[in-house]
């Protein structure tokens, strides 16, 4: 075995450089293999690229080194590309190359859960939650001990109603990460969706003073639930003087309501400037619960003004004009929810509500049937995904 690559088959070609990314020339291969030993992160990927095959085959004219290189591209580990890469030549001894493996090995890993985990945000973001938890699962294959994943898992569940092993997933990451705020939060939210208010309150009580606003707003929550107003009016307002926030102000609200204490519920509404559009589809259903549907129509009518490819604001105004006896409006706005979500139930039950009203009976019961059909397909499905899971 040689002891050292040659620059080129004659050693009197002057070799043109070889200029990487960052803009640096090199002569040789041993330089490159230099270069990555000190710094791969830098050149992780400058080594394994066609361009620079070419100039080890074209302008050294090293066919035997090109062809490895060619080998070593086809790895798919980064992890065995690198140690290859390195073990070209002697160029380094066997205790230099057992020194950086593990450095590479854990780099390799960051990059694959770092890859992974983009991946399922994006099918998060599409609402492919279950597309979401192959990828974040894949991911923990290469980072068992990573919170966050643990909690995308965990929340991915929550989307899909499977509260069992949303729980199972967000108390995996709470143990690992005991500090994160975030995953605590989430675990509180679950328990209270699962109305385990018990075991809610055991971490309620765990935050620390830095955290009351947290505190007060999931006491609010639990009493809310528990259809405890009174409790959960004081509750709420105690976190209101930590924040001020609009969301507090909206459970105020519907505390009042249900409390039928309607004037003080327009005073909490009247506090809250109309220019967020999850705030005014909030108080719009606050203003449809007391009966006010004129007062709802404005809400969703100025929140449409900021976004009118919004299916949810078509779909409300639709259904307040139906309420408010504005037929003619309501079918303009249901063809428009329609049109941008024509598979949504909700969608179709609201336009089945209006040609009902309309006297149109025939289109009516044409669209509960269509409804009614693919209810029972979407039941089919989840039976049998949730059959897969078990």
């Amino acid at each position: 075995m040689v002891s050292s690559l040659k620059l080129s088959m004659a050693e009197d070609i002057i070799i043109p450089p070889y200029r990487l990314t960052n803009g640096i020339s090199i002569y040789s291969v041993e330089e490159a293999i230099y270069l990555f030993y000190k710094n791969f992160k830098e050149y992780s990927t400058d080594f394994f690229e066609d361009k620079f095959i070419n100039w080890v085959y074209n302008d050294l004219l090293n066919v035997e080194v090109a062809n490895k290189l060619m080998d070593i591209k086809k790895q798919k580990s980064f992890y065995q590309k690198s140690i290859e890469f390195l073990t070209l030549n002697n160029f380094y001894s066997s205790e230099e190359i057992e020194n950086i493996s593990l450095e590479l090995f854990n780099w390799e890993k960051r990059g694959q859960v770092e890859r992974k985990k983009i991946k399922g945000d994006r099918f998060f973001k599409e609402n492919m939650f279950e597309k979401a938890i192959e990828s974040y699962k894949d991911a923990i294959d290469f980072d068992i001990s990573n919170a966050i994943l643990y909690n995308n898992v965990g929340i991915c569940y929550i989307r899909l109603k499977n509260y069992d092993l949303a729980l199972r997933y967000l108390q995996k990451a709470i143990n690992i990460d005991t500090d994160n705020k975030d995953i605590l939060f989430n675990i509180i939210e679950l328990l209270i969706e699962k109305e385990d208010f018990e075991y809610a309150k055991e971490f309620i009580d765990s935050l620390n003073d830095n955290m009351l606003y947290s505190k007060y707003y999931y006491l609010g929550e639990i009493y809310f639930k528990q259809k405890e107003y009174t409790k959960a009016k004081v509750s709420y307002t105690k976190a209101y003087l930590f924040e001020k926030s609009n969301n507090i102000i909206l459970k105020l609200a519907t505390c009042y309501i249900n409390l039928n204490l309607y004037d003080k519920a327009i005073k909490c509404l009247n506090i809250i400037e109309d220019s967020d559009i999850d705030i005014l589809i909030a108080k719009s259903e606050i203003y449809e619960k007391i009966n006010n549907i004129p007062m709802a129509i404005k809400c969703i009518e100025r929140a449409n003004f900021y976004n009118r490819d919004n299916y949810i604001l078509w779909l409300k105004l639709a259904r307040y004009y139906r309420q408010d006896y504005n037929i003619l409006k309501a079918e303009g706005a249901i063809y428009k929810a329609y049109t941008l979500a024509p598979d949504n139930e909700e969608v179709l039950f609201e336009q089945s509500l209006i040609k009902k009203a309309q006297g149109k009976f025939k289109e009516y019961r044409s669209i509960l049937s269509k409804i009614l059909q693919k209810s029972s397909k979407n039941y089919k499905e989840s039976l049998y995904n949730s059959n897969k899971q078990l």
